[in-house]
């Protein structure tokens, strides 16, 4: 599982443990096949602006992704 250009910062699982979100230094986040450990989607409108980069990635308990 490698895709992310700088250090991952927070790793979420879904309820149902088949994804995956990453979220880096790089202000990217990632979600995953949590078996196949292929990267679905990647999403990176999160622009930099002072060194910002993402903190947190979470589900929603009872919604799917």
């Amino acid at each position: 599982m490698v895709a992310h250009l700088e250090t991952v910062t927070t790793l979420a699982i879904d309820p149902q443990q088949t994804c995956l979100l990453s979220g880096s230094h790089d202000r990217s986040i990632r979600l995953w096949n949590f078996e196949t450990k292929n990267c679905i989607q990647e999403f990176t409108a999160h622009q930099k602006k002072d060194d910002e980069s993402i903190h947190d990635v979470a589900f929603h308990l009872s919604k799917p992704y």
